[in-house]
C-alpha cells in the first residue's frame, strides 16, 4: 500500500522544506487537525518527516519511494499499523537564509506563528483523511494554507506578529541593526509591554523584563487572561494599583530554530544579547518611560526564562540590577538534565556494567519516565530536519551554544541518531555557556557586582531533572558568600512555587532598597 500525496497546482512557487505525515486512530478528540493534536510531550500521535527542495504545484510524491528517507516518531514508517487510521499531511516551507558571513541555511521563517510550525502563516496542509491502512492506497492533496488572518499596514511585517493595543497592554516591535547585520536580512524583535494601573507618561519606572517561551499576544504574568487557581486575582491586584509601580515586559524572539533567542550572543543566532542590552531594552525605555538605571532593570524567568534570566545578570552585571530564575534549564553542563557532557560518552544510554540502559528525559513528580532523551531527540529529528537542527528544545541548545560548522549550522554536542558525545562540542560549550564554570571563573570580578542580585526558585523533583545543574550553580553562589536566596521545594515540579503577586511584592522591597535607597521599615515592639 501506498501513501501518495500531491501538491496542489495553485501554489506556483518553489516549495523547500519539511513533509510531515501524521498518523492516528480517532480518538474523539476535539482538535479534529492531526498536526495539532500531536503537540509537546511525546504524546501525540505518530509522525514522518522528509526533506524536499525544490517541489512545485502538481508534484505528486509517493512515501514508498522515500522510505529510506523518512525518520518517524515514536514508530517507523513501515510499522504504521494495518487499521482504520487518520492521515494528514503537513508542509513546513523553509525560507533561504544568506548570512553576512556567507553561510547558506534553509529554516522555517517566522511570519507571525512563534516558532511553532503548526501555526506559523504560510505553511500548508492538507485535509485529514480516515482510510483503511493496508487495504487501499492513502491519496491526499495539500490544498490548504495557514493564513495570517489580517492584512499588514503601511510600515508592518509579519515576522514577531502584530497585535493592536488595549487598555494597560502596548505592543512594541523594532528592526535589530545587529542582528539584521548578522543574518543579512531585516531581523526584527518584538515586546508586550503591561503600564501600571496609574501609568503617567511624565514619570519614569523600572522595567520588569520577563524571559521565556513565546507569548504570542499575551501580556507579561498572562494579565487580562483567567489564570490556574494559584494565581487568580493577579488582573484585580494590578488594576487596583496596590501592584509596585514597574513596566512589565516580556519578548517576542522566534526564530529559524525555536521560539526563543535566548538573548546571548551565539554563533549561530547572532548576537542577541547584545541586540537586547544596546537596542530593544534602551528603546523600550526611551518609548515608556524607564528609569535607565542598572537598579531598575529586574530580569524574571522560569525553566527557558531561568536560564536566560540567569545568563543576562552573569554577562552583563552592570546592565541588570537583579534577577528571580525559576527552575532555569541546565545551568551546568555536568548536569544537562540527567548527563554529564564533561565526562560520559552518550546521552541516549548509561551503561552498568554488563548493561546500558535508556536514559529518561522526563518523569512525572513521582518518579514515572514520561519519555526518553532518544525519544525526545527522534522527535525533535523527525519534525525539524536531518540533524535535528531546529524546532525543539535540544534543537535550540545545539543553535544557541555550539559553534558553526562548515555548512553553516550548528555543530551538534551528540550525535541525534546515536547520542554519541562530541567531546570537542562540549569543551566549546563549557568555555562559552555553563554558566555555573563561568561564575567559578570569573568569581573574583563578578561576584562583588552580582552580590544579592540572584533569587533563584526550583522544585527538587523538576520533571525535565534541572534542579541538578540548580544545586550546582547555587554551590557556587554560597561558595562565595554571593547574597540573595536560592531554594528547592520538596515534591515541586517543574515549578518555581511562588505566586506572581508574592514574587512582585519582593521585587518592591528589593527596588526599595537597591534603586529608591528606603530604608526597610522596623516593625513596633
Amino acid at each position: 500500500m501506498s501513501v501518495i500525496i500531491k501538491i496542489s497546482p495553485k501554489f506556483k512557487e518553489e516549495l523547500t522544506g519539511r513533509l510531515l505525515l501524521f498518523v492516528d486512530r480517532k480518538t474523539g478528540s476535539e482538535e479534529p487537525m492531526l498536526y495539532k493534536r500531536n503537540g509537546f510531550g511525546l504524546q501525540g500521535c505518530p509522525v514522518f518527516g522528509v526533506t524536499f527542495y525544490g517541489l512545485t504545484g502538481g508534484d505528486v510524491i509517493d512515501l514508498n519511494d522515500q522510505k529510506d528517507r523518512i525518520f518517524g516518531s515514536p514508530i517507523r514508517f513501515e510499522d504504521i499499523p494495518e487499521e482504520e487510521l487518520e492521515f494528514q499531511a503537513f508542509f513546513i516551507r523553509w525560507h533561504r537564509f544568506e548570512r553576512k558571513d556567507g553561510s547558506v541555511i534553509w529554516g522555517m521563517q517566522d511570519y507571525g506563528g512563534g516558532g511553532d510550525y503548526a501555526s506559523n502563516p504560510f505553511n500548508l496542509y492538507s485535509d485529514v483523511k480516515t482510510v483503511r491502512y493496508g487495504k487501499k492506497d492513502v491519496k491526499f492533496t495539500i490544498d490548504r494554507m495557514i493564513e495570517p488572518g489580517y492584512e499588514l499596514k503601511k510600515g508592518q511585517v509579519y515576522q514577531q506578529g502584530n497585535y493592536r493595543n488595549h487598555g494597560l497592554v502596548k505592543y512594541f516591535k523594532m528592526k535589530s541593526e545587529l542582528l539584521s547585520d548578522f543574518w543579512g536580512e531585516d531581523i526584527y524583535i518584538g515586546a508586550n509591554v503591561l503600564l501600571p494601573a496609574n501609568y503617567d507618561k511624565k514619570k519614569k519606572y523600572p522595567l520588569v523584563l520577563c524571559q521565556g517561551h513565546f507569548p504570542g499576544a499575551t501580556a507579561p504574568f498572562r494579565y487580562d487572561v483567567e489564570l490556574r487557581e494559584r494565581e487568580k486575582g493577579f488582573t484585580e491586584y494590578w488594576n487596583s494599583g496596590k501592584a509596585p509601580e514597574v513596566i512589565c515586559v516580556n519578548f517576542r524572539d522566534a526564530n529559524m530554530f525555536y521560539d526563543d533567542s535566548y538573548m546571548v550572543n551565539s554563533a549561530n543566532l547572532g548576537p542577541w544579547g547584545d541586540a537586547f542590552v544596546k537596542e530593544v531594552v534602551p528603546a523600550i525605555e526611551k518609548k515608556y518611560g524607564g528609569i535607565g538605571k542598572p537598579e531598575g532593570r529586574i530580569l524574571v524567568g522560569g525553566s527557558t526564562g531561568g536560564w536566560i534570566s540567569v545568563a543576562l545578570q552573569l554577562f552583563y552585571p552592570d546592565f541588570f540590577g537583579g534577577t528571580w530564575p525559576g527552575f532555569a534549564d541546565s545551568l551546568d553542563f555536568h548536569a544537562y538534565q540527567l548527563i554529564d557532557l564533561y565526562e560520559e560518552d552518550n546521552v541516549f544510554t548509561l551503561k552498568q556494567n554488563w548493561r546500558s540502559i535508556e536514559r529518561p528525559g522526563s518523569r512525572d513528580t513521582k518518579g514515572n519516565v514520561l519519555w526518553t532523551m532518544r525519544e525526545e531527540t527522534y522527535q525533535e529529528l523527525t519534525i525539524g530536519g536531518d540533524l535535528a537542527r531546529g524546532l525543539g528544545q535540544f534543537g535550540i541548545y545545539q543553535a544557541v551554544f555550539s559553534p558553526m560548522g562548515e555548512d553553516g549550522q550548528p555543530l551538534n554536542v551528540y550525535d541525534p541518531l546515536t547520542g554519541e558525545i562530541n567531546r570537542d562540542v562540549v569543551e566549546y560549550w563549557g568555555d562559552h555557556y555553563d554558566l555555573t564554570a563561568y561564575l567559578e571563573r570569573n568569581h573574583e570580578w563578578l561576584i562583588p557586582k552580582i552580590r544579592g542580585k540572584f533569587h533563584l526558585r526550583a522544585g527538587d523533583m523538576d520533571n525535565f531533572y534541572l534542579n541538578l545543574g540548580h544545586y550546582r550553580f547555587t554551590d557556587v553562589l554560597k561558595k562565595y558568600r554571593a547574597g540573595g536566596y536560592s531554594v528547592t521545594f520538596p515534591r515541586v515540579g517543574h515549578d518555581g512555587n511562588i505566586t506572581i503577586i508574592d514574587m512582585l511584592e519582593e521585587m518592591r522591597i528589593y527596588l526599595d532598597k537597591t534603586l529608591y535607597k528606603k530604608e526597610p521599615v522596623k516593625k513596633k515592639k
